[in-house]
């Protein structure tokens, strides 16, 4: 009876010693850290505030963080947490629709070694409004470390002190002007070829059926389908009416607003649009490589960028992929329910699940 105690004991403490190193290597409490500076405390409308970014390794190991998350190669996701007197203030920068991350996607910095950027705050987040402006980095993600994630589905964190400074108000930020809006329901086109557009054609009609068959699903099974639970995790009656709100106004937005596409971007993403410039979606080049339905589709990336938009959902991208989509379901759901790619995989729903 005392050897099959201690060999339970044994197996234990192995077990537990295999739990910490895992948890160590998936969230290591010695990685990157991240500072925030401005030049100064006052800016009259006429300035420009640009606020320094500086990620450092402070580490005796090289690390690794996903691109996406820093101002490396410019702001290209709301990675700054601002506030007005207390008040949040909304990101009005571009929202992505990516391929899932991979070792490309990441910066190394090596033991010591730093990485400073400038970012014009203005471009990003609405200033319109004079008041004492707090800014903080502050971002998570699954993949924030590594392309694998971690064994234990939570999320890595990178954040950094506050700075706070006085700020004048100002006009937004100009962004590209698109051509005039077409007719209710209807499509402009920027630099689509005569193929490109037949092919956007197909996925909005592809991109309306999806909508409306999740809208009329959600409706008929109001409950934690399956389905549900995959993409928008544990069922609360609360959850699921916001997420049925949203595909309501994802349907209709694609019966009958007028969008312009526009088929310049040449980057590595499906899609971009600007959160606060309905209904103008910018199609980039894993668009034209994707097949018209099923998973990451062409009609799949129109559903997720039209939840993106202020007057529809207002999605945001905490996770991209299936699996990082299932791994938030699992860990966050509210913050699923708010996921853009997580609508997007319950309307394309494929594999199909009841």
């Amino acid at each position: 009876m005392w050897k099959g105690r201690i060999q339970f004991a044994f197996v234990f403490v192995l077990l537990a010693a295999l739990l910490i190193t895992t948890v160590a290597l998936a969230a290591p409490k010695s990685g990157p850290t991240v500072s925030l500076s401005v030049s100064q405390g006052e800016f009259d409308s006429s300035q420009d505030v640009w606020v320094t970014v500086t990620l450092s390794n402070d580490t005796q190991h090289t690390v690794r963080v996903l691109k996406w998350f820093t101002p490396v190669d410019g702001v290209e996701e709301s990675i700054l947490v601002v506030k007005r007197d207390g008040q949040p203030v909304a990101y009005i920068g571009p929202h992505y629709k990516r391929p899932a991350a991979t070792e490309k996607d990441y910066i190394s910095l090596k033991a010591g070694e730093s990485v400073t950027s400038a970012v014009n705050l203005g471009e990003y987040y609405d200033l319109s409004q004079s008041g004492q402006y707090e800014v903080t980095y502050g971002v998570n993600s699954f993949n924030l470390f590594s392309e694998r994630g971690n064994a234990f589905q939570a999320k890595d964190v990178l954040s950094s002190e506050k700075i706070t400074m006085n700020v004048a108000g100002r006009q937004p930020t100009a962004r590209p002007t698109p051509p005039p809006p077409p007719p209710d329901g209807g499509n402009a086109y920027n630099a689509c070829s005569t193929t490109q557009q037949a092919q956007i054609v197909a996925a909005r009609n592809q991109a309306k059926t999806y909508a409306s068959d999740a809208e009329n699903y959600l409706i008929g099974h109001a409950s934690g389908t399956p389905r549900y639970v995959e993409w928008f995790g544990a069922f609360t009656t609360s959850r699921y009416n916001l997420v049925k709100s949203h595909f309501t106004a994802i349907s209709d937005a694609w019966d009958n607003a007028g969008v312009t596409f526009d088929c310049k971007c040449k980057q590595p993403y499906y899609a971009y649009v600007y959160p606060n410039q309905a209904y103008n979606i910018y199609l980039c080049k894993y668009f034209w490589l994707a097949p018209l339905a099923g998973t990451d589709s062409r009609a799949g990336t129109l559903i997720h960028e039209m939840s993106h938009f202020d007057v529809v959902a207002g999605t945001d991208d905490f996770a991209y992929g299936q699996d990082a989509a299932r791994d938030l379901a699992d860990s966050d759901p509210d913050d699923a329910i708010r996921n853009a790619d997580s609508h997007e995989y319950y309307a394309e729903n494929t594999p199909p699940l009841p």
